[in-house]
């Protein structure tokens, strides 16, 4: 790992609280070393042998081919059209990634985390913000049919056209209006729930934004 030019002076306290953890595989790592360029972490400990890794699959391996999935039509993976994204009257997919500052809502009140990482904000595409008269910094309201969520938009150029991300892990209170789930559904893919858990299709959701107050 390194920091090299990946990380600006003010991120360097998020570093350091990386680097207080007392995992061993972090062991003689420090800021001053990364700063210098990339340091060699401990590997972690692993199996002893690769005959006792065993999977939950009914073969015990890893599987290609899930015959369990037969009667879904998907024991190979297939395509699927969207439930919602690109569809309808919501002309933009709505999709929550995952922020380096905090692991889900985890951290998300992190005084020191905040200073980096203040608010929740809504990345949009310079094309959309143009098309709704909304300029970087401003305050907008992206909803659909469930719900609404207001927040402060980000123009960037790093979101392609179509697309909004709202980062998931930020609590209801740190919102002026709504929160991240206030737009989600919560129909089941039935896949994922005959070989994990049950599960929805998070990324596959539409809304529309607008400037807050139009």
């Amino acid at each position: 790992m390194g920091v090299g030019n990946y990380f600006d002076a003010g991120e360097e306290g998020f570093i350091e609280l990386l680097l207080s953890s007392d995992d061993p595989s972090l062991a003689g790592v420090t800021l001053e070393k990364l700063k210098q360029g990339p340091v060699a972490t401990r590997p972690p400990e692993t199996i002893s042998s690769a005959t006792e890794a065993k999977f939950s699959t009914r073969s015990r391996k890893i599987e290609f081919y899930v015959e369990d999935l037969q009667k879904y039509g998907q024991a190979l993976p297939i395509y699927i059209e969207p439930l919602e994204a690109g569809r309808g009257k919501y002309p933009l997919t709505y999709i929550q990634g995952h922020s380096r500052f905090r692991t889900h809502s985890m951290f998300a009140n992190s005084p020191t985390l905040l200073e980096l990482n203040p608010e929740p904000v809504l990345d949009i595409n310079p094309r959309d913000a143009k098309n709704r008269g909304v300029s970087d910094g401003d305050m907008v309201t992206v909803f659909n049919d469930r719900g609404r969520a207001t927040l402060r938009a980000r123009v960037t150029e790093g979101i392609r056209p179509g697309v909004v991300n709202l980062s998931e892990g930020w609590w209801l209170n740190q919102f002026s209006e709504g929160g991240v789930n206030a737009l989600t559904h919560d129909a089941i893919n039935p896949v994922q729930e005959a070989i994990f858990e049950p599960n929805m299709a998070m990324n596959d959701v539409a809304v529309e934004v607008t400037k807050a107050g139009a």
